[in-house]
């Protein structure tokens, strides 16, 4: 009797002091954080699958044709099941690779707008170390003259895809640290030269004192036996006319590229 008179007791002060023991459970002291979906889940492009991809070769004037959500087959190599894509805006840009059943993106240019073109595709094992990589030839401007393509080497690990770009940009930044120029101002004779090899160009009279500078604006990669060899066009930006090509093998490391055999190749400009 007593032991019960006790428990009654306690639960009356329990009761008094606002305590509901019957019906209460801890808390965490720190709240648990609720998961959010990564940036690539909420892409456009995250909801597509194998299904929703075309299967005919795009034409080039139909690339960016619309605004709705397009996808273009851009090329292909059917007998390794490696397939390109390129999005429009609507699906956020970009390329999709897809090689079996796995789908790569990769938020890169395929096709100038204005004048729009389909890549080129080359399957070989560029940098020797036993498995094929596929690079890819993409326009990035054309304008006249001014042709620009960047590269990019993709290759699988793992069952996950990797991108390799070797840009215009880069290869003409390479050349421009090797290359050797030389001006006379009396002459106006500009000489570019790498080793043995040279072009020379004569500039007319009123650029004489202010020849500019040597850029190398036009860009274009060739492929043999597994190798790329890049064709940079060399001006001034004073007159902008053509005058050499600077040409050199893509030779890959481990991690980026060199440009091996330079030379300099004049064009039939004097």
């Amino acid at each position: 009797m007593k032991r019960l008179a006790l428990m009654l007791c306690t639960l009356a002060l329990l009761t008094a002091c606002g305590e509901e023991p019957l019906d209460w459970t801890p808390t965490p002291a720190t709240p648990q954080p609720t998961p959010t979906p990564s940036a690539e889940t909420e892409a456009p492009w995250a909801a597509l699958t194998v299904d929703d991809l075309p299967t005919a070769l795009a034409e080039p004037d139909d690339l960016f044709s619309g605004e709705e959500p397009q996808v273009y087959l851009l090329g292909c190599k059917l007998e390794e099941g490696i397939y390109l894509y390129g999005l429009n805006e609507g699906y956020g840009g970009g390329v999709l690779l897809r090689r079996g059943e796995d789908l790569a993106h990769f938020d890169q240019s395929f096709s100038p707008s204005e004048s729009p073109a389909l890549p080129e595709l080359y399957l070989s094992d560029f940098d020797g170390n036993g498995v094929e990589e596929l690079a890819v030839r993409y326009l990035m401007e054309s304008q006249g003259e001014r042709i620009s393509y960047d590269l990019h080497l993709y290759a699988w690990e793992g069952g996950l895809c990797s991108d390799r770009p070797i840009t215009h940009g880069d290869c003409a930044q390479k050349a421009l640290e090797a290359v050797e120029t030389e001006y006379d101002a009396t002459t106006g004779r500009f000489t570019l030269s790498y080793g043995n090899t040279s072009a020379v160009y004569r500039l007319p009279d009123q650029y004489r004192s202010a020849p500019g500078s040597l850029t190398l604006d036009s860009c274009f990669f060739r492929e043999r036996d597994g190798v790329f060899t890049v064709v940079l066009g060399a001006r001034l930006d004073t007159t902008g006319t053509l005058f050499a090509n600077v040409l050199a093998d893509i030779d890959l490391t481990e991690e980026n590229f060199v440009l091996r055999s330079i030379r300099v190749e004049p064009t039939t400009v004097v």
